[in-house]
């Protein structure tokens, strides 16, 4: 069995592109220029939070299965 196929991945993205995203707690951000942040995670259920001044927080828990990417698109709405 490879490294990689010990994980899965969610790929999430973001509008506003600044806003915070945490995993688990962790603060991630996505790499410069890049349109979603993709993150490998050990399988089963990661809490995401996503955050930014004058939105409504968004928080979810997404299933991480082994080999798979879970997609996530979060579009946050102002207060």
């Amino acid at each position: 069995m490879n490294e990689g196929s010990r994980f899965g991945q969610v790929a999430i993205r973001v509008q506003p592109a600044d806003a915070e995203i945490r995993i688990d707690g962790e603060v991630w951000q996505s790499p410069q220029g890049a349109d979603r942040l993709v993150v490998h995670l050990s399988p089963g259920t990661h809490r995401v939070e996503i955050k930014k001044d004058g939105f409504d927080p968004f928080v979810t828990a997404v299933e991480i299965r082994r080999g798979e990417v879970a997609v996530l698109n979060v579009s946050l709405a102002k207060l």
